[in-house]
């Protein structure tokens, strides 16, 4: 390194500390920083803008590397951006230039700041630090590109100290990293390894290369390749590069070790599926012994993955708990507040779970305004979905959609189908949402099947289910949109297996139930065998292994694969509850409409009747009176009485023998002095049950028709 161009005392003591940081630094990333900060301050003081650039870039490299606690970095990073134009470096290919406030190669100003980068490794340095910082202002800045490429270069340089070019190496990883380039992050992975491998070139070698890579920058390096793999979804490099790890035999230091459980506990809860996420919490708990409160920074990541895991599990209040320590800890490690988005935003998360969607908004706004580009644009579109979410639940349609499309033209510009990773609830309800009001359809169908997102709303037609089946009126099974055509002899027992498990509402069916009902002349064990040969039969008829489920000796139709319409609608009626004469709140009206619109005709109609195919069509057949009677008082209630009678008369065309619907429509129809056409609709009642039955309507039925008959003689008495 370059001495300055003064002698003075204090700036040989500068020089001092900043040679005793650097060599601290790259001995344990963690160290040396208290001796780079007194530097930066002395080197100000005397006005050597030079000095204290480098002193500055060495903060953010090593903090960046080590990320345990972010003490100073924003004011290095102030420094780097802000004045770095009054100090010139020396590129390590040979191109002389300074750093602007962009980082973008320029010309010297003074003479004594050259002094500082005419040596390859200062000017390998300020690179580095130029590249950090200009990361961490705009993400997007043009000159970012040609840092990271000026690095990579300088690798192979043996005049350069070996730790030094790791760590300069590692600076332009975290850049690619963030960029989520796989090719840069493909190529440094290259580039690294033959300084992790400890094969520098002896015969450009100086006395600067003997230096080793310590243990801690190895693990630290090895650590951010891995970390860098998974972020660009390249997890099998990732995985083979551990294993080679371990192949050699290099156990990782407790830090590096709690990073990487850190890092398998994020990669395993953002699964979302039962099996990653118990690998991810054996990992949390194997991470919680190592954690160390001088450490802030892992220790707050620690909690945020806490959180997310109470979150998968339901427990919002854990997972509150854990999301608030995590922000104080990170607020702890003065962590940036744009790097803390992440962080920011599971409070909010953890309140969208809980359908707090206004109180969450302010965090996703407060995350998007600290972050830029990309980052901020990934807070944005959670803030327009978290507003949407609350207008639609205070019926304010209008807001909701204008909310709904702005949120989801975000993400299917980024193509992030993991909008609110962590509730996938909440994310299947955006979904639900978009496709039932026609805003980014494809896309939310495309997010459906990527994530496997499970309905929310039985009804809704335009959810992307593999199979449904439609047994109101009559057996249609679709697959993929298409029409099941049956080749040759029908497969009887299992459609009957398939009608059985949802006759018994679909879930937790026990295959004792089913064997005894469908192959009661079996013995026990050759109905079983029997049930085995339906079940694989009537799986390779939907093409689909998980269309049904069996675990624990029970039966259920997988939710994720399978819609069936008489499941959807009595979901949907039994949600109306029971609500007081002539009154329905909007929901339970909602709810009752949608289930009537549903129905199409009695269960499996002119099919062979079972017992248990007729119990359970006649329990249909009153669930769907009950809402045809709700919807028709409740419309009557509010003046409408000609949607009151088109709901009867829709009621009686699917069931001619409901002699109370009959009865409904008769008194509207008599109040509104109809009395003719309450009399059609008593005929139509008499024929039905004459025919069907061999019997004569109710007395309370002939009393209505009494009741207009009168009607009628008193009008032709009045007009006599």
């Amino acid at each position: 390194m370059k001495r300055p161009s003064t002698d003075s005392a204090a700036a040989c003591a500068a020089a001092a500390l900043l040679r005793q940081g650097l060599a601290l630094a790259l001995h344990d990333i963690s160290a040396g920083r208290a001796e780079l900060q007194q530097a930066a301050a002395g080197f100000q003081a005397l006005g050597d803008d030079g000095g204290r650039l480098l002193a500055c870039c060495a903060l953010l490299v090593f903090i960046g590397i080590a990320d345990d606690d972010y003490a100073g970095f924003e004011a290095a990073a102030a420094v780097v951006a802000g004045t770095a134009g009054s100090s010139g470096t020396s590129g390590t290919s040979g191109t002389s230039g300074t750093l602007n406030k962009f980082g973008t190669p320029g010309t010297p100003r003074t003479s004594e700041a050259t002094g500082w980068f005419s040596d390859p490794g200062d000017a390998l340095l300020a690179t580095a630090g130029a590249l950090t910082a200009g990361s961490f202002n705009a993400l997007d800045a043009p000159d970012l590109a040609a840092h990271a490429a000026t690095i990579a270069q300088a690798l192979s340089d043996g005049r350069i100290a070996a730790p030094l070019r790791c760590c300069a190496g590692l600076a332009a990883l975290g850049y690619h990293h963030i960029a989520m380039d796989l090719e840069g992050v493909l190529w440094l992975e290259l580039a690294l390894r033959p300084l992790l491998m400890g094969s520098t070139d002896a015969t450009d070698a100086t006395d600067a290369t003997d230096a080793p890579i310590s243990a801690r920058l190895a693990d630290e390096a090895f650590h951010m390749l891995v970390q860098s793999l998974y972020q660009c979804e390249a997890s099998a490099r990732a995985m083979a590069l551990r294993e080679q790890r371990r192949a050699l035999g290099h156990a990782p230091l407790p830090a590096i070790a709690l990073k990487l459980l850190l890092l398998d506990a994020q990669m395993a809860l953002g699964t979302g599926h039962a099996g990653p996420i118990e690998r991810g919490r054996q990992a949390l708990a194997r991470a919680e012994p190592l954690l160390d409160p001088r450490a802030p920074r892992p220790a707050g990541w620690w909690h945020l993955l806490r959180s997310r895991l109470h979150l998968l599990d339901g427990n919002h209040r854990q997972a509150l708990t854990h999301a608030r320590l995590a922000l104080r800890l990170a607020s702890q490690s003065q962590l940036p507040e744009r790097w803390m988005g992440v962080t920011v935003m599971q409070e909010g998360q953890v309140l969208m779970a809980s359908g707090a969607y206004l109180q969450a908004l302010p965090f996703f706004e407060r995350a998007g305004r600290a972050a830029s580009g990309q980052q901020a644009r990934f807070c944005w579109c959670l803030a327009h979905l978290a507003r949407a979410l609350h207008a639609f639940d205070h019926n304010d349609v209008e807001a909701g959609k204008t909310g709904l499309a702005s949120g989801l033209a975000l993400a299917r510009e980024m193509a992030w189908f993991n909008f609110f990773r962590a509730v996938p609830k909440v994310a299947a309800v955006v979904c639900a949402l978009a496709l039932e009001h026609g805003i980014e359809a494809a896309f939310a169908r495309e997010t459906i099947v990527e994530r496997g997102l499970a309905a929310m709303r039985p009804d809704l037609a335009a959810w992307p289910w593999p199979i449904r089946v439609h047994t109101f009126g009559g057996l249609r099974i679709e697959i993929d949109g298409q029409a099941l055509v049956f080749k040759g002899k029908v497969a009887k027992k299992p459609l009957e297996l398939l009608l059985f498990v949802i006759a018994s509402s679909g879930s937790d069916v026990s295959l004792a139930t089913v064997a005894f009902a469908l192959w009661r002349e079996l013995d026990g064990d050759k109905a079983r065998a029997a049930l085995n040969v339906a079940l694989h039969r009537l799986r390779k008829l939907l093409g689909n292994d998980d269309a049904l489920l069996l675990e624990h000796g029970r039966l259920s139709l997988n939710p994720q694969r399978v819609w069936v319409d008489c499941l959807a609608f009595e979901q949907l009626a039994d949600s109306v509850g029971l609500p007081a004469v002539d009154t329905l709140a909007a929901p339970a009206r909602a709810a009752a409409e949608r289930a009537q619109a549903l129905y199409r005709g009695p269960f499996l109609h002119d099919s062979e009747d079972e017992a248990w195919q007729m119990v359970y069509r006649s329990r249909l057949e009153s669930k769907f009176k009950r809402m045809v009677t709700l919807l028709a008082r409740a419309a009557v209630a509010r003046g409408d009485s000609a949607a009151a009678r088109a709901l009867l008369a829709r009621g009686l065309e699917f069931d001619a023998l409901a002699e109370d619907l009959a009865r409904e429509l008769m008194r509207e129809l008599i109040d509104a002095g109809e009395q003719a056409a309450a009399l059609a609709v008593y005929e139509r009642c008499r024929e039905a049950v004459a025919l069907r039955l061999g019997a004569q309507p109710s007395s309370a039925t002939q009393g209505l028709r009494d009741r207009a008959r009168g009607g009628i003689l008193n009008i032709r008495s009045t007009s006599k």
